[in-house]
Order: C-alpha cells, then structure tokens, then sequence
C-alpha cells in the first residue's frame, strides 16, 4: 500500500517536472499530459504527502527510497515555479505595471496551493445561465462583486477543449474569480463546439456573445466601452482571433447584428493555436489535421475550403489594429508547442501600435491554469494587473 502510493507520488512529481513536447510522445500524450497536469497543479500536495511517506516507512528501504524521490522532484518542481513567480514579478516591474511586493505569496496563497481546486471568492454574486442568443449553447455566467462601485471594466472568458468540448465553468476559474474579486464584471461564456457545428459557428457565438455583453452590460453593473478577453487553448485562439478580425471580416461573422462594434479594448490568449495551416511546420502531425478536417473545419483547406482555414488563423490577420495584447504560452506545452505562440509573436511584434507582449512560462505544460498552484497563480496576477493598466489607461484617456 504505501510503496504503490511512494511510486504513484514519484510519477506524478516526475512527469510534471520533465519537459517533454508532443511529437515525443505518439500513442501516450494523453496520459503523459494529464500526469503532468497533475503533477504541476498538486506539487504542494504531492510533496506533503511524499513527506509524510517518507516518515510513515521510515526503516524500509524501498517506500523511503521511491518517496525521497517523490520528495525531491516535488521539491525541484516546487522551486522552479517560485521562480516562475519571481520571474512574473520582474516583468510586471519592467512594464511599470506593479511591484515586486505586488506578487509575496500570503498564507492565503498557500492555502489556495493546497486546495488546488477550489476557486470561490467571498463576496461575489454569480448570475448563471444567461443567454445570449436564441440556441441552447449560447449561454454565459457572470461574476461580479457584491460591493457596490462604479461601473466595472468587463473580462469575456472564452473555455478551451479543442472546439469539440468543454463548458463554462470548468476552465480559468482561478482567473475568473480573481478578477471579480479585484472589481471587475466577468463573463464567462460558451459556444457551439465540433463536430456538430463547424467553424465559423464558433467564433460567430464569441462575436454575438461581445455584442450582448456590450449591450446588456451596465444592467450588471459593466462598463460596455471597456471589453478584455481571455481564453485557453482553443479559447486562446478564439481570444486571439477576436481581437484580432479586421471589420469587414467582422461584419460578415456577425450576421444579423453588424451594426454592434464588438471590437475589444484588450486581449490575454493562453497557450492558443494561431496557424491552423502549420505553415511554420511546427505542430507537423498528420493526425491533428486530420482531426480539424473531421471535427472542427468544414472541408479540408484546399481550393475554397483554405480561406475559412486562413480566416480560422489568427497569424493571417496580424496588423496595427490589434488591441493591448499579453500573450501567455507553456514553455513544456505538449500539446500545443510554445513555437506556435513564438511564430505569431513574431509575425505580429513589429506591427503593433498598442501595447504587445509575450510571456514564456519555464516547464508550464497545456492548461497549467486549471486550479492554484505558485505559477499559475503568478501568471494570473500578472494578467490582472496588465488588465487593470490597460483599463486604466482608457480610462484616463476617456477623461482627456
């Protein structure tokens, strides 16, 4: 019993440690990804409980051994995202946009490490199951603190699960949470999703989903004129894209409400897909295009059927229109490789007129976000206060 969980406890710690990338992995991605999942969210655990291994067999050789080993790569885990932490809070420095006393972790925090989890804040209002159009997916939550204040500046959340699954409620909660709790109204949407709808159904719904939102807010207590998305995954390209259409392409997405702007004032993508046409050879996996071809896009990207895959892309609409920007990508991606994000940063960086910036998470893997743990929490402050400047930032230039 205690030697299976030391072995458990030392895989875990392991396999959240050590960066491997997806074309390493062939037939056990899946599990490899959801051990290193594990293994970041719960390294506080994990080390606590490979603590307490270690003492609970302390005289036999082989639970000691293998919960030593638990111990020390937790340990190494652990380390690693404090500096993840350190290393948030000199950019954040460096973009003038907090301290580095902004990001000293509290009691608070490592309870929060510890549950993992658990996101709710206290004080905050949930208003469930709004929709914001006429189908059964069209549907938001918004968040928002009790207290009252003046109108609040509005954050979309845009899930992820590669256009097929997922569901608000289930990703960036910590994020979500965190942002109602510090003063502003947050909605957290979803959308159609593959294969029953094909692309553009989902960023149609996002776009309709900015429109209600922009219309219906300041019943809520938002400000419409300031909207920031944010996403994972696949709501990281929906965010990116968003942001980025061009308002032509816009107006053909919106169908019967083109006469609503739903351009956004800010954008923070996390770990996205921004070249659905891998023109950079970077995800090179016959097997995820042939899965954008069965589930997601409506015909395969040749004659006619490329340009939705190019309009899909978010690289194919980089320019200077492109909002405030903080681009988030997992260093240890094994899912989608943090080149991706690099490529697009690249393509977009020198186009930019508004604040643009890219932040590599050292040995963060896909969805590092799902719940509290130092560097995901790390990350999510530093979005907060690139959120609050940009926000502050309009709201001064408003009063001008």
């Amino acid at each position: 019993m205690i030697i299976g969980l030391a072995v458990g406890l030392a895989v875990f710690s392991v396999s959240g440690l050590v960066a491997l990338k997806y074309r390493q992995l062939k037939v056990w991605s899946a599990l490899y990804w959801l051990l290193a999942i594990v293994g970041q969210l719960f390294v506080l655990p994990i080390l606590i409980i490979a603590l307490g291994v270690v003492f609970a067999g302390w005289g036999e050789f082989e639970p000691v051994f293998v919960g030593f080993i638990a111990v020390l790569t937790a340990a190494v885990s652990l380390i690693k995202q404090l500096q993840v932490r350190s290393m948030a809070a000199s950019y954040a420095e460096r973009l003038g946009i907090a301290t580095r006393a902004d990001f000293y972790f509290t009691l608070g925090d490592v309870w929060r490490w510890l549950l993992v989890l658990r996101s709710r804040r206290s004080g905050l209002l949930v208003d469930k199951h709004i929709a914001y159009g006429d189908l059964a997916e069209q549907q938001l939550d918004i968040y928002r603190s009790a207290a009252k204040s003046e109108l609040k500046p509005i954050l979309i959340h845009i899930h992820g699960g590669a256009w097929v699954t997922g569901k608000k409620g289930q990703m960036g909660r910590p994020l979500i949470h965190d942002m109602a709790a510090a003063g502003w109204l947050v909605v957290d949407i979803e959308y159609r999703l593959g294969p029953v709808h094909r692309y553009p159904a989902m960023i149609e719904d996002v776009l309709r989903a900015i429109a209600w939102v922009k219309t219906n807010a300041t019943a809520y207590g938002g400000r419409a004129d300031f909207v920031a998305l944010t996403g994972g995954s696949a709501g990281g390209h929906l965010t990116a894209l968003a942001g980025l259409l061009k308002d032509d392409v816009r107006r053909d997405l919106q169908h019967d409400f083109a006469d609503i702007d739903t351009r956004v004032q800010a954008i923070a993508p996390f770990y996205g897909r921004y070249d659905f046409l891998d023109r950079f050879n970077i995800i090179n996996d016959p097997k995820i295009r042939q899965f954008m071809v069965d589930k997601v896009m409506p015909s395969a990207p040749v004659g006619l059927g490329q340009v939705l895959w190019r309009q899909a892309s978010p690289i194919d609409h980089v320019g200077s229109h492109l909002p405030p920007c903080l681009v988030v990508h997992g260093s240890a991606d094994c899912m989608i490789d943090q080149a991706e994000a690099a490529a697009f940063v690249d393509a977009q960086q020198a186009l930019s007129e508004a604040p643009f910036h890219f932040v590599s998470v050292p040995g963060a893997q896909h969805a590092f976000d799902l719940g509290h743990c130092p560097q995901a929490d790390a990350i999510n402050k530093l979005v907060l206060y690139f959120l609050q400047d940009c926000y502050q930032r309009f709201a001064t230039s408003q009063v001008d």
